[in-house]
């Protein structure tokens, strides 16, 4: 039997709770994946396990073999890793988590560059815009889009800044009529974006630090696509990310509301867990796209 194969199935079903979401994953069979722990429990004369129809629970010894697990897995990681910089070449694969709305866009463009520059590179990219934990779901990078970094156990690379922009159509106006200060916002159609910070509470600063204003949550969603497409069809106002919104902002097909009042800065970030080694294909791919992005939308003068 190879035991370290059935060493990192038995991490990843402890991880994910689940025989059938690693079997899913790693691009197996959950009979197989159940069978291989099944001979790994065998050999080593104990139960990782139990597990039932709707249930499964590491055992004292279980959780006590996982640590060892993982820490054997980690570093055998890191000493490729090592092996890795040595060499000239981007190889291997690189997973990558990114939100749906950056991914489907510019990030793509970027990435797409990156992988004819390194052919022998693989990509598994996985679009969302929940929150994943990288090193849980066992992503070697992810990037993130936001007004602050929570999360402090990240290695955080800058990449580009954005600005959020409140948005509506032309025909909104026309309807609902011009709105000459962000009170005005109050008494509007407004779509909240679900993972935003600052939820239904804008953060326009026309007043002052804490002038924030808070709008009445007409339509609630989980992606900026989807709220744009609202948004064109003059049903109402949001707050979009220069990415998702360049393009019709441009050719008039959005109206910027505001523009010259204070809100938070955006910024992209690369993240990857902590480790001592990274290895290449993450690194260079970091260093790839904050070199795209300064010559495809470099910073204005100041």
């Amino acid at each position: 039997m190879d035991k370290l194969q059935a060493m990192q199935l038995f991490r990843r079903v402890a991880e994910l709770g689940s025989f059938r979401r690693a079997a899913d994953e790693l691009d197996l069979s959950a009979s197989y994946v159940s069978r291989r722990i099944g001979q790994l429990e065998q050999e080593l004369g104990g139960r990782l396990m139990t597990r039932t129809t709707r249930q499964l629970a590491l055992t004292e010894t279980g959780a006590a073999y996982l640590e060892h697990c993982r820490k054997l897995l980690d570093e055998l990681a890191q000493a490729e890793d090592m092996v890795a910089h040595s060499t000239a070449h981007v190889t291997g694969r690189l997973r990558i988590n990114a939100p749906l709305s950056l991914g489907v866009g510019e990030l793509a463009e970027g990435l797409a560059d990156f992988m004819a520059e390194w052919p022998a590179l693989r990509l598994d990219v996985d679009l969302k815009d929940e929150y994943v934990d990288l090193a849980a779901a066992n992503y070697d990078l992810g990037f993130r889009v936001t007004t602050a970094l929570t999360d402090s156990s990240y290695v955080a690379r800058h990449i580009h800044d954005y600005r959020l922009h409140i948005c509506c159509a032309p025909a909104y106006l026309e309807r609902h009529g011009p709105l000459l200060a962000p009170t005005d916002l109050t008494r509007q159609r407004c779509f909240i974006y679900s993972h935003a910070l600052f939820g239904s509470r804008w953060p326009l600063r026309h007043a002052g630090p804490h002038s924030d204003i808070e709008v009445p949550n007409w339509v609630r969603t989980n992606n900026t696509l989807f709220m744009r497409s609202l948004i064109l069809r003059g049903l109402g106002i949001g707050i979009l990310p220069t990415f998702v919104c360049r393009e019709e902002l441009a050719s008039g097909a959005l109206v910027e509301l505001f523009p010259d009042v204070e809100r938070p800065s955006l910024a992209l970030f690369a993240i990857y867990p902590s480790r001592q080694l990274v290895a290449p294909r993450v690194t260079r791919c970091i260093e790839h796209l904050k070199q795209w992005y300064a010559q495809r939308y470099p910073a204005p003068a100041a």
